[in-house]
């Protein structure tokens, strides 16, 4: 029988995940902010890994853009909805 988590997709996730904790714990920052602190902990800056992270997680919104060095940024946060 398949596993049905191979060890590669297990640690995107825990990759992705981190970086929701991240977020949650220092506030709103931008993607390349986000990039400097996955590459100080030694984890793999991946597109694929910050979308899921940035854009597939309902606990991440984009709340501004920014101009940093002639270049557009994003502004993460961490943000639960009280409805």
């Amino acid at each position: 029988m398949r596993r049905r988590w191979t060890e590669e997709r297990r640690l995107q996730r825990e990759h992705a995940d981190w970086i929701v904790g991240y977020l949650r714990r220092h506030g709103p920052r931008t993607t390349r902010e986000i990039i400097d602190a996955l590459t100080k902990e030694g984890r793999p800056a991946q597109a694929h890994i910050l979308s899921r992270a940035l854009r597939k997680s309902p606990f991440v919104v984009c709340i501004n853009k920014i101009e940093v060095d002639g270049q557009q940024h994003s502004v993460w946060a961490f943000q639960i909805d009280d409805d």
